[in-house]
């Protein structure tokens, strides 16, 4: 045997040792995991609304369909329930609440903000947005602007 068969004959041997190890490692090890969080907001980020109303007021009915306008429009961000006012008393009376449509906001288990009677969705829309402005973390690198120093480019 020549050296060069011998070379041949390593470079083969080199390629199929590579090659058994290439799917070896694909076998037996797993696909990586995405650690990035969700696109969706974590339960404790988001605001959970609850109406307190009565079935067929038409005053609840259409505080009912604002919210559901907002949720739609916030789902990411907003989850609300509708809590019937005569079924559960006992919640109500805990909330506050003496007269339905009455709007109670909670931001994870703080009670934020919360009316009766009817708001428009343009209403309700800016003070959920509000809300929701407040709830944002700052920034880690964010510092308090220091007396007599302007801001950069300014």
């Amino acid at each position: 045997m020549t050296h060069e068969e011998r070379a041949k004959q390593i470079k083969r041997i080199f390629f199929l040792v590579l090659a058994v190890a290439i799917i070896a490692g694909v076998y037996f090890y797993p696909a990586p995991v995405d650690k990035k969080p969700a696109t969706a907001a974590k339960q404790d980020d988001r605001l959970v609304i609850y109406h307190f109303h009565l079935p067929k007021d038409p005053a609840s009915e259409q505080i009912a369909d604002t919210l559901n306008k907002v949720q739609t429009k916030y789902e990411k961000y907003v989850i609300v329930n509708r809590v019937d006012f005569q079924q559960h008393p006992e919640i109500a009376k805990q909330q506050g609440v003496t007269k339905p449509p009455h709007v109670v906001i909670f931001a994870g288990t703080q009670k934020v903000f919360e009316f009766q009677g009817l708001w428009s969705q343009v209403q309700v829309e800016r003070k959920v947005e509000e809300i929701l402005r407040g709830l944002k973390r700052i920034d880690k690198n964010w510092r308090p602007p220091v007396a007599g120093m302007k801001p950069a480019g300014g």
